[in-house]
């Protein structure tokens, strides 16, 4: 039956360089199949290059600030290097979850500018679904209050997760996608933090994320 064998790769700060995150998108790459559902769920800091505009995942190892556009190039994780793995993994359904500040920037370029890339996502979508939801738009901070032990965003996702964004007994992407764009906002506004709007994407077809027994 659908989502039974769950295979996990958790990759903890300490390890979550592009090395050991690259290692384990080769891993999935490898291992894969067309009839598998691929979550990838990244929590951590995220920036917009100031040089080329393109959207980072940046890990503990980039420390150089005086030099942080040529040690993203180094260390950081570009949007599109993730973009790459979306068209090369052969899972059908598939999504990415990105919990960091400026993570809608992740797709924006995307949206924008390359049209080959777009149209490899839509074909590798064209069975079912390729899907980005991101923390907070391009221009915006991801909050964090320690109240919640969680940021905004991780917060939201886990409640959707543990049933309130069930709709028959099943999660789908965009159930999870309305849940997340009502409660991250509402949830700011009780806690007055700045403003915070989750922003998604995707080619193809909805599909579920999990089944609630």
């Amino acid at each position: 039956s659908m989502l039974t064998n769950i295979k996990t790769y958790f990759i903890t700060d300490n390890n979550a360089d592009k090395t050991d995150m690259t290692t384990a998108l080769k891993a999935v790459q490898q291992n894969a199949k067309p009839q598998d559902v691929f979550v990838f769920y990244y929590a951590g800091h995220g920036v917009i290059s100031e040089k080329n505009k393109e959207f980072y995942l940046v890990p503990t190892n980039v420390t150089d600030l005086k030099n942080v556009d040529a040690a993203l190039e180094e260390n950081g994780i570009a949007a599109k290097l993730l973009q790459g793995y979306a068209v090369d993994i052969q899972a059908q359904k598939q999504l990415f979850i990105l919990d960091a500040c400026q993570s809608a920037g992740a797709f924006e370029a995307m949206l924008s500018a390359d049209a080959n890339q777009q149209k490899s996502l839509a074909v590798v979508a064209r069975s079912t679904g390729t899907h980005w939801m991101a923390a907070s738009g391009a221009q915006q901070f991801a909050n964090e209050f320690s109240s919640l032990g969680h940021g905004a965003f991780t917060y939201v996702l886990l409640q959707a997760l543990k049933g309130d964004a069930a709709n028959n007994k099943m999660i789908t992407v965009n159930g999870l996608k309305n849940f997340l764009q009502l409660q991250v906002p509402a949830l700011m506004k009780k806690f007055n933090g700045s403003a915070q709007y989750p922003a998604s994407y995707g080619f193809g077809n909805d599909f579920p994320v999990e089944l609630i027994k």
